[in-house]
């Protein structure tokens, strides 16, 4: 006999763990009682939240705007303004987790424990007898009467209200293999294309395995036939396969949308802090100072070594073996190398390897609560939707805000039918 609840939340991730809590202390608050259920594919909830931010978990940013997300953007200009950063600090806070600002706005648990977070949401759960039922993959939502019904191969759950929030198709060896749109697809809803964003970029091999484990600060430039469609600073970060880094994960989802268009380059500055003509002056310095020094070795402590070895070598085809017989012109060709070392881009990882999903559910089949505009009692939260972040917590901050929302919208939805 299939099992019976207030509400049923479908994937323990970010958004739904924290829909649970919300629908709990509201329900709670107006003195309601309930039954909440979360449903999780894996053996245990959570998993990608300990993933993230390196095992820090970069819960929020606060530089939160609509500028830091793409999508379906025009949805968040009302949404932002109540669920701002400080909202989820204080979310948190209440829940006893104090938090850190960090890193040019990026928030954490204040023991950059991912873990901690982990523990407070799992302390909640208990504290508002929220079941959590594992190793449950829905496979088919069905809408009845008085709600709906949620299969798997083994078991079915009934609620009346039902929060979907099983995330998107990153990471599928944490659970979001991308199954749940199938079954929203089902009761009404449309599903934008998706790819991986937030992802390494892969270039030509040939360039990439000579420079496997470097890293350097840069400016990165995307280029589309030699146009600049976006730029970004940080460090890259160079692998056997490409290219890496915060600021290279951000041109990752613009790649993918031009991805059948030719002609993709990335091009690194790699001293972003100096002009060209003050790379020039310093390497006459360095030719005068370092006359005997190997060629190869003209940028080292300028930047990264094996970087700077395969700067020249790009820049050079008849290289001198030594810094005094560089011509003026040969040096220029280093110095413009170095403020533009090109790679040709031949595509991304996939969603494996990808940290979000660009793409999903259209915003505007939800209303202001996150409820479906086809099926009442349906909520929808987080990564299933069009909407992705930036690097920086902006992801994460979407995911409990939309789960939050969902859960409070829920809960309400069977405190009017109470009353």
């Amino acid at each position: 006999m299939a099992l019976k609840y207030d509400i049923a939340v479908i994937g323990g991730g970010a958004s739904g763990i924290i829909a649970a809590i919300a629908a709990a202390q509201e329900l709670k608050n107006n003195k309601v009682n309930s039954k909440i259920v979360i449903l999780e594919k894996n053996n245990r909830i959570g998993k990608k939240i300990l993933a993230t931010g390196n095992g820090r978990c970069n819960l929020s940013n606060m530089n939160v705007d609509v500028n830091h997300y793409h999508g379906d953007t025009k949805f968040l200009y009302s949404f932002l303004s109540e669920y701002s950063p400080k909202s989820i600090i204080d979310f948190f806070w209440k829940m006893g987790l104090p938090c850190i600002e960090q890193d040019e706005g990026r928030v954490y648990p204040n023991n950059f424990q991912a873990a901690s977070v982990l523990d407070v949401l799992r302390y909640q759960l208990e504290n508002y007898n929220i079941e959590t039922i594992l190793d449950f993959k829905a496979e088919k939502i069905e809408k009845t009467n008085s709600g709906y019904i949620i299969h798997s191969n083994e078991d079915s759950v009934i609620a009346k209200n039902v929060i979907c929030s099983f995330g998107g198709m990153a990471y599928p060896q944490l659970g979001s293999d991308g199954s749940g749109f199938e079954m929203l697809k089902k009761l009404g809803h449309s599903v934008t294309p998706m790819f991986p964003a937030l992802v390494q970029v892969t270039t030509d091999p040939k360039r990439a395995k000579p420079l496997k484990g470097a890293r350097n600060a840069a400016e990165a430039v995307l280029l589309l036939n030699g146009k600049p469609v976006k730029k970004v600073k940080g460090e890259v970060q160079f692998t056997d396969k490409g290219l890496s880094g915060i600021c290279i994960f951000e041109l990752s989802r613009f790649i993918n949308e031009l991805q059948n268009k030719n002609n993709i380059e990335i091009s690194l500055d790699l001293l972003p802090d100096y002009s060209l003509k003050q790379v020039f002056s310093m390497l006459r310095h360095t030719k005068k100072v370092l006359d005997n020094l190997s060629t190869n070795e003209i940028l080292n402590g300028y930047i990264n070594k094996l970087a700077a070895k395969e700067v020249v070598h790009n820049a050079l085809k008849n290289c001198p073996k030594f810094v005094n017989q560089l011509s003026g012109k040969q040096l220029e060709t280093i110095g413009e190398t170095v403020k533009d070392f090109r790679f040709n881009v031949t595509g991304t990882l996939g969603f494996r390897d990808a940290q979000i999903t660009a793409g999903g559910v259209s915003l505007k089949e939800v209303d202001d609560n996150m409820q479906s505009k086809f099926c009442s009692g349906l909520y929808l939260t987080g990564e299933l939707l069009n909407i992705d972040g930036d690097c920086g917590g902006y992801n994460l901050h979407w995911a409990w805000s939309t789960g939050i929302k969902a859960g409070f919208s829920a809960a309400h939805s069977l405190i009017n039918k109470k009353r």
